[in-house]
């Protein structure tokens, strides 16, 4: 669905209006309105006020509004923080702005973006704070208007979002945007990592009148009407054709003379923080309307100039700027074409906004509240999620659990002869069983007890085995030898062994031969 956006900038002499019809796809200007701002003696928000209850429509539906506070109304800090983490610097920046400022930070809404690391992985930030006080009584002005505009900020960052519609610099340097107004010249420098510096510089279009009034002895009137017409500077190869031209070309110069100082400066400034040069120089704004202003302060800033102009943008409907201009060439719908941009893009591109606070945009915190709302639901979800989890793994680890009790049962019957279900209980038994009292296994083997008997039988004893009967608990023995004495004997050196705990002579007798003795020896075996 498309949905309105609009862009308001605040002048001195004029309120312009652009506004936008955004969808997911595709941006269309839709019109572009001036309002002229009464010329008397009242406060400025009160003048603005009686204008922009003047603007047809009912921006407050669209709730997509996005204004800039003039240049005077809020200031602009370049601070230097010796580090980059973003949670670090946003516990410092309150403190950081505090210690340069001559009120408390209570007295202040303000807004910074960070402009980029540096070698030394500190960062440089661009900072935007206006007086409470302020902000609220614009407020009032823009309620009594009947508008809620979400995005509020500094005018010099308006054009941030102009910049990649713009024909890029070839060497992929920094960008100036140059708005000179009625009363206040607006500076953004733009590099490819954002903006890098802004400034309000004073003095504008109106110096140009007040010169033009005193050259000519005329009333500032016919005096601007006089630029409007006829405004025009020299520059190298671009001279003055009448004695008249000349005056005016001079007049110019003269009044523009502090406005080209400080840009000098700032440029300087920039250059000593960034290290990187100023390769073209966008102009725009209501008193940029002289002829050849251009090319002048080309020739005075040694950078390339170019006016701002709306075919350099691919949106629909750009000839509602180009028509509803009032100036001849002065492009004054930029600034409120890059806020509406802005107000499209919710302020994400290098814009700073100051309604934070008490000041939240209702907007604002009925999207924080859907972001609640949705958090709790992931919540609940992931909550029914972990009883699941737990219910699940319970119910495995329940029948696990019965796997290993019954092979537990069937082990501990092959093992001991008596189901057992209790892993310490069964684990105390078998270490019972495996002490020396009453190992499970035998501690010698048959082939050991043979060697025993083999050992321990006389070698001058003739001696011939009939049988050898081996049993976990007892041990019988029958033969042939060449006498009684002989059984006797094997039967006494079998004796002497710690294993056999008895020996007892069974039946022992002559064999029909008569020759030799039949014997038997049953042995008690205890190892």
């Amino acid at each position: 669905m498309a949905q309105l956006t609009v862009g308001l900038d605040l002048g001195c002499k004029w309120i312009k209006r652009v506004r936008l019809r955004s969808s997911f796809r595709t941006v269309e200007v839709v019109d572009f309105t001036h309002i002229p701002v009464p010329d008397d003696d009242r406060q400025r928000p009160e003048k603005v006020g009686e204008a922009l209850q003047q603007l047809e429509g009912n921006d407050r539906v669209a709730d997509l509004v996005a204004t800039a506070l003039p240049g005077d109304e809020v200031a602009i800090h370049l601070l230097s923080l010796p580090f980059s983490d973003r949670k670090r610097i946003a516990q410092t920046i309150g403190l950081e702005l505090e210690s340069q400022i001559p009120f408390s930070l209570d007295e202040v809404v303000f807004d910074y973006l960070q402009t980029g690391p540096t070698k030394n992985e500190e960062s440089r930030l661009l900072l935007a704070f206006c007086r409470i006080e302020r902000m609220a009584r614009w407020l009032e002005v823009f309620d009594s208007a009947n508008l809620d505009p979400r995005l509020i900020g500094p005018d010099c960052l308006a054009y941030t979002s102009l910049i990649e519609a713009l024909p890029p610099v070839e060497t992929g340097g920094s960008v100036a945007v140059v708005d000179i107004g009625h009363r206040l010249t607006s500076l953004c420098i733009i590099g490819p990592d954002g903006a890098e510096f802004a400034r309000t510089i004073s003095g504008g279009g109106l110096d140009i009148t007040a010169r033009l009034a005193e050259a000519f002895k005329v009333s500032s009137t016919k005096a601007e009407a006089g630029k409007r017409r006829s405004g025009f500077v020299e520059s190298n190869g671009r001279t003055a054709g009448t004695p008249e031209q000349a005056i005016i070309s001079d007049a110019v110069k003269r009044a523009t003379a502090s406005l080209v100082r400080e840009l000098r400066q700032s440029f300087s400034a920039q250059h000593s923080m960034i290290k990187r040069p100023i390769e073209k120089i966008w102009l725009c704004g209501g008193g940029s309307s002289v002829e050849n202003l251009d090319w002048y302060l080309a020739g005075e800033l040694g950078v390339l100039v170019e006016r701002i102009r709306t075919e350099h943008f691919d949106l629909p409907g750009m000839d509602h700027l180009e028509n509803g201009d009032e100036t001849k060439g002065g492009n004054t719908w930029v600034k409120a074409l890059g806020l509406a941009l802005h107000a499209h893009q919710g302020g994400r591109r290098g814009f700073l906004s100051l309604r934070k606070g008490p000041f939240s945009h209702q907007g604002d915190m009925k999207i924080v509240r859907g972001k609640l709302l949705h958090l709790a639901v992931a919540l609940l979800i992931l909550a029914f999620l972990a009883i699941g989890y737990a219910v699940t793994s319970y119910l495995s680890l329940s029948s696990a659990e019965n796997t290993l009790n019954r092979r537990m049962k069937a082990t501990t019957k092959a093992i001991i002869g008596r189901e057992i279900d209790d892993p310490e209980v069964a684990i105390s038994i078998i270490e019972e069983k495996l002490s020396p009292e009453g190992d499970l296994l035998p501690r010698h083997t048959a082939l050991d007890v043979l060697r025993e008997i083999h050992e321990r039988v006389p070698d001058e004893l003739e001696l011939k085995m009939k049988y050898i009967k081996i049993s976990p608990k007892k041990v019988q023995i029958g033969g042939l030898t060449d006498s009684f004495g002989s059984a006797e004997k094997i039967r006494s050196s079998l004796s002497e062994y710690e294993c056999f705990n008895e020996v007892h002579t069974g039946k022992t007798r002559k064999t029909k031969e008569e020759d030799k003795v039949e014997f038997e020896l049953t042995i008690v075996f205890g190892c």
